[in-house]
């Protein structure tokens, strides 16, 4: 029975030595990130400029308009002069007319019409004065019916211009709709430009460095290459503990032994606090809490440009990720492998926070784009407890 239970637990102990690769990650994925990345801001620059075109196109419409609305206006207030000076050359008609009949017509109780008429020496005399005085009414009736006309005519040019008027500010208020509507689209579209710039740097900057250390496209990140130092509770080229308490598992607390815990740990896979956050003022010293290489350093992960660093750290075999946020300066850098107890940044309040604090997340197996790249959904199903880890 003796041999059995030692069989077993010499069985047990080689499966918790062997690299857990249930989520691991090949070069090949960041490769296709890489790809990924660089067609969305190839295709965000071109639905920018295709836009800006758009805009010029609506901008040039929308000056058109206004210069019709300009020219428009001015045709209607020469319009609105001219039937005022039609008006008055009615008015003027009207007065000369009066007179002219005053003169022709009765004076001083006698027809003078009749008098001039019947004045005549001769009938071929009469028919001549008669013609005359006829063709004075009809004159004045010509005059006075073209006069009338063209102040109707104008008057409806002037009808018709004021709907234009109306149409092309109508036309023009939908142009200044439209080109605030692509301005928008445009202000959105660019500010989505600096991080996939920064996910492209990123994603660039990890293929570049997996090549340069010889990893092959179907190797494995952090199995078959790029495999983190295993955890341990030395220190060594970059300082120790320095007086921090470190468990007997080799990971310590990121700050000291007696940190004030402001929010704790309540995550139940896709709500709550997936960390703890240790109330500590800006400037103190943050540590790696296990021995690891760090992966990331960076404000444009987080949505509210938090500071970051991310530490993949070899537990017997199995990946095990920190990060550290809300940081107000870095004191290490990409790719570079860090001891326990090692400084790697300063508590801040960068981001989404409230005041100083270091908010520290931890997560196995999978760790925020280091594997499974881009699919951060992905990896907070794997956070944990840090105290599962830190001394508590």
């Amino acid at each position: 029975m003796k041999k059995v239970v030692i069989v077993l637990s010499f069985i047990l102990s080689i499966v918790l030595l062997i690299p857990q690769d249930i989520n691991a990650t090949t070069l090949q994925e960041y490769e296709d990130q890489l790809e990924k990345y660089k067609n969305e801001l190839n295709d965000k620059n071109n639905q920018i400029a295709a836009s800006k075109k758009e805009l010029e196109e609506v901008q040039q419409k929308l000056a058109d308009y206004e210069k019709q609305i300009k020219d428009t206006e001015e045709a209607i207030k020469k319009i609105e002069e001219e039937i005022k000076k039609n008006n008055e050359e009615i008015e003027n008609k009207k007065k000369e007319s009066k007179k002219l009949m005053e003169y022709y017509q009765i004076s001083n109780g006698e027809n003078v019409y009749l008098e001039y008429a019947f004045g005549a020496t001769d009938i071929t005399d009469m028919i001549y004065r008669l013609s005359i005085v006829e063709q004075l009414t009809d004159y004045n009736d010509k005059v006075m019916k073209e006069l009338k006309e063209l102040v109707r005519q104008n008057q409806e040019k002037q009808k018709e211009l004021e709907n234009k008027k109306v149409e092309l500010n109508k036309l023009t208020e939908e142009m200044r709709e439209q080109s605030k509507k692509i301005k928008g689209n445009i202000s959105s579209m660019e500010g989505t430009v600096p991080n996939i710039k920064g996910q492209l740097s990123y994603y660039q900057e990890r293929v570049s460095y997996y090549k340069s250390i010889g990893c092959k496209s179907s190797d494995t990140i952090g199995i078959d290459c790029d495999k983190p130092k295993r955890v341990s509770r030395g220190g060594g080229g970059g300082g120790g503990g320095g007086g921090y308490l470190i468990g007997a598992n080799g990971f310590a607390s990121p700050l000291n032994s007696y940190n004030y815990i402001s929010t704790g740990f309540y995550w139940n896979g896709y709500s709550g606090h997936k960390g703890l956050d240790f109330a500590e003022g800006c400037g103190t010293p943050v540590r790696a809490v296990a021995t690891g290489r760090v992966y990331y350093v960076g404000s444009n992960k987080d949505i509210y440009g938090a500071k970051m660093v991310m530490i993949v750290h070899n537990y017997n075999g199995r990946l095990v990720f920190s990060q550290y946020a809300h940081l107000s300066g870095y004191a290490v850098s990409t790719n570079q492998d860090v001891y326990v107890g090692q400084v790697i940044g300063y508590v801040g309040s960068t981001g989404w926070s409230t005041g100083c604090h270091l908010h520290l997340e931890m997560s196995n197996d999978v760790g925020w784009d280091y594997n499974r790249p881009g699919n951060y959904y992905t990896y907070i199903n794997y956070i944990t407890n840090p105290y599962n880890y830190i001394p508590g």
